[in-house]
């Protein structure tokens, strides 16, 4: 009989700290992004929501310029929001997707699919307007990395990682 009075109790406790936790938060996730990597200086979009301390997107980046160390990345990410103070957060996830690199518009360029882990703080957590992101992302290479060499004997080379800042608009 105690074993039943305790976990009785123990269910009612949990059941009562989940009455007193907020309902769901929606929030949408529409910004450009401006990132600094090992390739170079590059451009994004990201659009995605927030459901509670989850925040799922995509990406899109473009940097690198038009030399070896061009890239275009595309992925899907989710990621877990922990509160840190009234209005940041940290930001901890992986995503998956695709990384072309190289010279983008001509020859020779390389594809890759990717894993990328990253962490990261947003700020203004709760504002449906006007939150910004920081963060450190990796690039993973799920498969073999070709460093090939233009006719000038240059070796196209993946960005390894990248510092972003997103706006949401």
């Amino acid at each position: 009989m105690p074993r039943l009075t305790t976990t009785v109790l123990v269910l009612l406790l949990a059941s009562g700290a989940r009455a007193e936790e907020p309902q769901l938060v929606v929030r949408q996730l529409v910004g450009i992004s401006f990132s600094a990597s090992d390739s170079g200086i590059g451009l994004g979009a990201q659009l995605g929501v927030r459901l509670s301390s989850l925040l799922l997107r995509v990406t899109f980046d473009v940097g690198g310029g038009t030399g070896p160390r061009g890239y275009f990345a595309g992925t899907v990410r989710g990621d877990w929001l922990h509160p840190i103070t009234e209005d940041a957060a940290l930001v901890a996830g992986i995503g998956i997707g695709g990384l072309g690199y190289g010279f983008i518009f001509d020859d020779p360029a390389a594809d890759v699919a990717v894993l990328t882990p990253g962490v990261g703080v947003l700020f203004g957590r709760d504002r449906w307007f006007g939150r910004v992101a920081a963060g450190l992302t990796g690039f993973v290479p799920l498969g073999p990395v070709s460093h090939e060499r233009d006719r000038a004997g240059q070796a196209i080379s993946p960005p390894h990682v990248m510092a972003t800042l997103v706006l949401s608009l």
